[in-house]
């Protein structure tokens, strides 16, 4: 069955829009205008119609309505074929990781461009790509919570992808609907999911049983340093032909991090094709300013900081070097008195009543988000463990001397008075950034109750928050790094406040990426506040020299320099072809294609310039043996007489062979790495398979999971399904409109 053919079904003449062949069956697309419907075969009976291929007559208007269409199917070879529809900015640069992949430069990808440069673009225009190639039908996107709508809503429009957002309380709901034995995953094609909720053992099992031909992470990086998550997003990554690993931030200066990222879903010797774009690579964006302001310390505050002098003293005097477990407290007083003084608050109440802290010690967490929706990334960190002195009555006077000290700075703190002044002089909106959820709690109460972004809020919640102050309703929000992440902030924001330095490089860019974005008109300014005569200049010079580290590690990381050119004509050609998409009905090819080809006499004012010749349009195609391809069009000048000779045709056929010939290529490179990924795929079948499983009372698909069945495909069985994907030898060359003079 050929694509765009004329079939009868179910008492009908349909068109056939799409095919798809799975192990023992086919999914056909029809459309009878205005119907669409899904067929299976063989348990529906499709017959192709016959028909004849003649000369028609036809209107100037349908003549031109069929010109457009084609040229929009139109493609040179390695050409883009969703591209053209999708609706984003034309930009050359975000072209280039699709045409990598199906070029066969690579099956994983790390999109780590800057922060706002369009890596979910670049992600969705994978997807978009694979599955108009029938290369790849069932994706998976991982991502922290709060990104989730937002990915599904950038699918939606810019694609017009149909992803489904999953939480537990739509996997219970789909669950109850569906026979036992059917694994509820295995029903969402394109799936958006929460990275902290597909690692818990009750989920994890069901998902790692489906077939995913695309494994996407967002924020990649925030995986590898967590033990949970990254186990769950490698093992899923192992097990799919495509992996897309996204971050804007893959090296924060530590080369074993920057290895594991690179490591997730490898095979033998498989590195990963790095995409790294700056604005000064793209020429994009009025550009950014990055301001340190030096805050003085008032007394209060010099003498808290004096007493945690104090206590490193009696810790390091008892226990020696402990200088990164005391590092904590120093970020938390960095971060605000407020925080340093719940942190001893903590630890005081800890010495006093220890029975009941090992009592909480043990008991077993529950996970009692079910929707993977909050975080406690932006929670304050435990006291550190083996800090106790064994003098305990030493320890408690020096804490409570510390308590006591923090809670006075916290009344007038410098740095709150610093940041309230600056906001008053800039007058504009604003976001500030703080490490802990705590710290941004105070500093609200600081502002007068200004909104607070945390991880510990609800999606609702989020999306509210946002929603008021890109609406003008509040003029400043403070965000946590949890909260912050996947911010749009840029059509109404251009001010970011540091409130103290991250620790993490990455996480810096992080907050700054939240305006400076594409779609900002104005220049960005970033400002950090760095307490003077304390340790924070010290922390700043060690992140000046990390990210230093960083950017000389990622030179060079700009894709393969051969995709610039191709990305830049791909990219005319895509922006002179738009106007022609979308403007008539799909099935006019199918019309033309399935009955003659249409001819048309030429307008007086052109007959002029065609000298007595006709202009003979043709159409090839290279369809595999589903019926998916590119088509090339080939426009040949001859005389009315010999519009359907051999010697026109034989013009015509020579250019389609070389065209043919050039796509051939490509799409081998293309079959030969994605058979070479599947065979190691199929090799570590089994290894590293989820081996805990929390099952319901009286929930049996956890036990079914636990047998290894899973409903899908298996890798080896693929293996056997890959070469009718493949492109059949030659091509197909129809005459499809005549203009005469």
């Amino acid at each position: 069955m050929e694509f765009l053919q004329l079939v009868r079904a179910r008492g009908r003449r349909w068109h056939v829009l799409d095919e798809r062949s799975y192990t023992a069956c086919r999914l056909v697309t029809l459309s009878a205008a205005p119907d669409v419907c899904r067929l299976l075969t063989p348990f529906d009976d499709v017959q192709p119609v016959t028909t004849v291929s003649r000369p028609r007559r036809v209107s100037r208007q349908r003549w031109r309505r069929a010109c457009r269409a084609l040229i929009a199917s139109s493609a040179s070879p390695g050409a883009l074929l969703a591209a053209a529809r999708a609706r984003f900015d034309l930009l050359p640069y975000q072209l280039q990781p699709a045409m990598a992949l199906l070029r066969g430069d690579a099956t994983r990808l790390l999109l780590a461009d800057e922060v706002g440069l369009g890596k979910t673009v670049q992600a969705g225009l994978v997807f978009a790509e694979l599955i108009a190639r029938g290369r790849g039908e069932r994706v998976l996107v991982l991502t922290p919570a709060g990104l989730r709508d937002q990915w599904a809503g950038e699918l939606t429009f810019r694609f017009n992808l149909q992803p489904a957002v999953v939480d537990a309380a739509g996997m219970r709901h789909l669950a109850r609907t569906l026979p036992i034995g059917v694994n509820p995953w295995t029903t969402t094609p394109i799936a958006i999911a929460s990275i902290d909720y597909v690692k818990r053992p009750e989920v994890l099992p069901a998902v790692a049983a489906c077939r995913w031909d695309i494994v996407a992470v967002d924020e990649a990086h925030a995986a590898v340093g967590d033990t949970e998550r990254y186990e769950a997003v490698r093992l899923l990554a192992a097990r799919a032909p495509h992996v897309l690993l996204l971050t804007a931030t893959p090296h924060s200066g530590d080369d074993r991090a920057y290895e594991a990222l690179c490591g997730i879903g490898a095979g033998p010797g498989d590195r990963p094709l790095v995409f790294r774009r700056t604005r000064r690579d793209i020429h994009g964006g009025p550009g950014r300013r990055t301001r340190t302001l030096r805050v003085r310390t008032n007394a209060a505050e010099r003498r808290m900081l004096d007493a945690l002098a104090a206590y490193h003293t009696a810790v390091r005097r008892e226990h020696g070097s402990r200088v990164l477990e005391l590092s904590v407290l120093d970020k938390r007083a960095f971060s605000s008195a407020w925080s340093l003084a719940e942190s001893v608050d903590r630890r005081r109440r800890q010495l006093e009543r220890p029975s009941a802290y090992d009592e909480d010690a043990r008991q077993l967490l529950l996970p009692l988000d079910l929707d993977g929706e909050s975080t406690g990334d932006d929670s304050p960190p435990d006291w550190p463990a083996d800090l106790e002195l064994s003098d305990s009555a030493l320890e408690r006077r020096l804490l409570d001397d510390l308590a006591e000290c923090a809670r006075a700075a916290s009344a007038r703190e410098s740095k709150a008075a610093a940041l309230a002044r600056l906001l008053r002089r800039c007058d504009e909106p604003a976001l500030v950034f703080t490490e802990y959820r705590d710290t941004a709690a105070h500093v609200s109460r600081c502002l007068g109750g200004v909104p607070v972004l945390h991880g510990g809020l609800s999606r609702e919640e989020r999306r509210q928050l946002v929603t008021a102050f890109n609406d003008g309703a509040c003029s400043v929000m403070v965000a946590t790094d949890a909260g912050g992440l996947g911010l749009n902030l840029q059509r109404r924001c251009r001010l970011v406040v540091n409130l103290e330095l991250p620790w993490n490089p990455t996480r810096l860019e992080q907050r700054i990426g939240r305006v400076d974005r594409i779609g900002q008109q104005k220049r960005v300014h970033a400002i950090q506040l760095v307490g003077r005569d304390t340790g924070e200049t010290s922390v700043l010079s060690r992140l000046q020299r990390r990210l230093s580290t960083a950017e000389h590690d990622l030179e060079g990381h700009a894709g393969p320099e051969r995709l610039d050119d191709a990305a830049r004509e791909e990219a005319a050609r895509l922006g002179a072809i738009r106007p022609f998409v979308g403007r008539d009905d799909p099935t006019v090819l199918a019309t033309l294609e399935c009955s003659r080809w249409w001819i048309v006499r030429a307008r007086r004012r052109l007959r002029a310039r065609m000298r007595g010749r006709a202009v003979v349009i043709f159409r090839a195609r290279t369809p595999d043996e589903r019926g998916n391809g590119n088509s090339h069009l080939i426009a040949l000048a001859a005389p009315p007489a010999l519009i359907d000779a051999a010697a026109v045709r034989g013009a015509a056929d020579a250019a389609a062979a070389d065209w043919s010939a050039a796509q051939a290529v490509l799409d081998d490179a293309y079959w030969c790495r994605r058979v070479d990924r599947e065979r190691w795929i199929v090799a570590n079948e089994g290894k590293g398979s989820v081996t805990v499983i929390q099952s319901g009372l009286f929930d049996h698909r956890i036990e079914w999971l636990r047998s290894g069945s899973s409903g899908e495909t298996p890798a080896d069985e693929r293996l056997t399904v890959i070469p009718s994907h493949r492109q059949v030898s030659g091509h197909v060359l129809d005459l499809v409109l005549v203009l005469l003079p």
